[in-house]
């Protein structure tokens, strides 16, 4: 996809719509600007991807790639080190 954009008078781009949507790019996403030689190229800066507790259960929280059987094997570690721990009484 290719397209030509102009700056505003306070030097901003708009992404177009159908940019953002292919990409899922919405409000608060990080992007990191790099000059490469006379280019300026702009990368998605993905979040952290972590498992959260909500409730009972864990929930993965977080885009891009996952690793499901490390993310189980970490819980478990974590979950065998608190039983391990002796109650307080």
């Amino acid at each position: 996809m290719r397209t030509i954009l102009s700056l505003d008078s306070a030097g901003r781009i708009i992404i177009p719509k159908a940019i953002r949507e292919k990409l899922h790019l919405g409000p608060g996403t990080s992007l990191q600007v790099e000059v490469i030689g006379d280019r300026i190229e702009l990368t998605q800066v993905l979040p952290e991807i972590r498992l959260e507790k909500k409730g009972k259960r864990r929930v993965v929280v977080g885009t891009g790639s996952f690793d499901a059987v490390d993310a189980v094997a970490e819980s478990r570690e974590e979950y065998v080190s608190r039983l391990d721990k002796p109650r307080s009484k």
